[in-house]
């Protein structure tokens, strides 16, 4: 799997990360602080499967926020909610036009696919059920190994490419 790694960390990875912010950044601009980010970076190497629920729990403090807020304010809070919509929807396949999830289904053995696993009322006998649960581990381990090397690294040239907006801001404000 380090090949194939590498590979989509100098490519795919690269450029899918700079593509998605750019495309927040555009929209909403840079309102996510750095210490966010880096907290982001920190569950992205540490605990790769934490990410969506720590995504999550980011929005839900900001939308009970935005209950109270008005004007401007709510329009900030807003975007916010937007950045840790984008990084939860980032953690599951499908929900856009790529992902770190998606390229995951994409690069998983076709034996391991879902679409090729019988469904759980297709085994009739307990050898086809057991074959179905060795089938459903083995998938589980494959996806366990993928996420823990390839969701740390595409978020952390997420991260990155969002802290060079970040950067770019601050050197502004300040000329």
């Amino acid at each position: 799997m380090n090949t194939i790694l590498e590979q989509l960390s100098d490519m795919t990875y690269r450029e899918k990360a700079a593509e998605l912010v750019d495309e927040y950044v555009e929209e909403h601009g840079v309102l996510i602080t750095r210490s966010q980010i880096h907290g982001l970076r920190q569950i992205a190497i540490q605990q790769p499967g934490a990410i969506k629920s720590f995504a999550d729990h980011q929005r839900e403090r900001i939308e009970k926020k935005m209950e109270t807020a008005g004007g401007n304010s709510r329009q900030k809070l807003e975007s916010q909610a937007a950045f840790w919509k984008l990084v939860a929807d980032l953690c599951e396949p499908n929900k856009l036009p790529w992902s770190p999830a998606s390229e995951a289904d994409a690069q998983m053995p076709s034996h391991l696919r879902e679409s090729n696993i019988p469904a759980k009322a297709d085994c009739k006998t307990n050898e086809e059920r057991g074959q179905r649960k060795k089938l459903k581990a083995e998938q589980k381990q494959w996806l366990d190994a993928w996420n823990a090397e390839h969701v740390p690294t595409f978020f952390q040239r997420f991260c990155t490419h969002y802290l060079y907006h970040l950067g770019k801001q601050e050197a502004t404000r300040r000329d």
